[in-house]
């Protein structure tokens, strides 16, 4: 707006008008000029800078409008480059710890969080005991703590055989998505943890009297995972 009014000023002129410290007025006047927003005349060792009018505003402004229109046309033409590349992308890895009962809700929360964002068809898949569930949040399916979150969701359990579960089954496949279950049998063994797997993502959760909990993003892992479940699923 100095510029503007001004004219053609030195950074000491601009400081004044603006009440901007001189030293900043100089980064953002050559910031400006960088974007050919702003012209420089340097005469003598003094630099005088001008602000572009309002004619020379709307070129700018078109000029720029077609870079960016070109830009997005020829963006839209290379997505099989960008897949390509995606492709033969490094796999990542982020691992996320929690710890105490509130770490561990905080858990289910950031599932049903993610989940709800998804705008297309989804599944997630669990390995869990209700049992211990109850047991570390009393209430968890009278209170329908349990993931529920959309009609677009398809949800498989793989459940330890349990008399919680048996008993809000029907509370529980009235739910939002399709949901489906089979029984791990009790002569197997009760599972320590609850294993939850959407997206590119996995959920470890230690159920013990100090609960703790993992999340690792892996796109890898999720279908090593994925792979495990459905042999279990297959022959249970």
């Amino acid at each position: 707006m100095s510029l503007l009014k001004l004219g053609g000023a030195t950074v000491s002129q601009i400081a004044n008008d603006s009440g901007i410290v001189r030293t900043y007025v100089y980064d953002i006047a050559e910031d400006l000029k960088k974007k050919g927003l702003a012209g420089m005349i340097e005469r003598r060792g003094i630099r005088t800078y001008k602000g572009l009018n309002h004619a020379e505003l709307v070129a700018f402004v078109k000029r720029k409008s077609e870079e960016w229109e070109t830009l997005g046309k020829e963006i839209g033409e290379a997505v099989s480059d960008f897949d390509s590349l995606r492709a033969h992308a490094r796999q990542s890895t982020t691992v996320e710890f929690f710890s105490g009962a509130e770490g561990v809700l905080n858990i289910y929360d950031r599932i049903k969080s993610d989940l709800k964002k998804l705008q297309k068809p989804f599944e997630i898949i669990t390995i869990f005991s209700p049992e211990k569930l109850e047991a570390v949040f009393p209430g968890w399916f009278e209170q329908k703590k349990y993931i529920d979150t959309s009609p677009l969701m398809t949800k498989r359990d793989i459940v330890h055989e349990s008399e919680v579960f048996q008993k809000h089954l029907k509370q529980r496949e009235q739910g939002l998505g399709k949901y489906f279950y089979k029984i791990w049998p009790k002569e197997k063994g009760e599972f320590p943890i609850d294993t939850l797997c959407w997206e590119n993502k996995i959920a470890f959760i230690e159920l013990t009297s100090y609960p703790t909990g993992t999340i690792i993003e892996n796109g890898a892992l999720a279908d090593t995972f994925r792979m495990w479940f459905e042999n279990i699923w297959e022959n249970l």
